[in-house]
């Protein structure tokens, strides 16, 4: 079910992650260690998505919201396994503020409050699929975090 929601998301977003630079040692590739493409696809999309959350959440008077996705993109740029590419700019995405969204919710204090409510819910519905087609400990150890910090932050309103 996960495999179909990544790929349903990449395929809205009309490409597919790029390949993972050609390994030039004898160590294990990132395959053999667990970091596949289901993984790669996550934290691509994890990325685009906290990076434009991100813009959003600075609006508001909850700094943990933006703490937790700063602390997040760290997280996640950890487990990459070659450059970072933005293939999801510009796309409207589940959990994923568009730029119209965070422009109104910097004049409009109810559009704020709903556009990072969906936010938090929205981006909880990708990780709680995504938990469950991770197999890399690692990039799994990231998606909990993610999801205890959207559990939390939904619990404090």
């Amino acid at each position: 079910m996960t495999v179909l929601l990544l790929a349903g998301l990449l395929a809205a977003c009309q490409q597919a992650p790029p390949a993972p630079p050609p390994t030039t040692t004898s160590a294990p590739t990132s395959a053999q260690n667990g970091y596949g493409a289901t993984e790669r696809a996550f934290v691509e999309l994890a990325i685009a998505t906290d990076e434009q959350a991100l813009r959003l959440v600075q609006l508001t008077d909850r700094p943990e919201l933006a703490q937790n996705r700063s602390t997040e993109l760290v997280e996640l740029r950890k487990l990459l396994d070659g450059p970072f590419v933005n293939n999801h700019g510009g796309h409207d995405m589940p959990g994923m503020p568009t730029d119209a969204e965070i422009e109104l919710a910097a004049k409009d204090g109810d559009a704020l409050r709903q556009f990072v409510h969906a936010h938090l819910t929205e981006s909880l519905e990708v990780l709680r699929s995504a938990g469950s087609a991770i197999t890399h400990p690692p990039t799994a150890a990231v998606v909990d975090l993610m999801e205890r910090h959207r559990t939390a932050e939904l619990a404090a309103g």
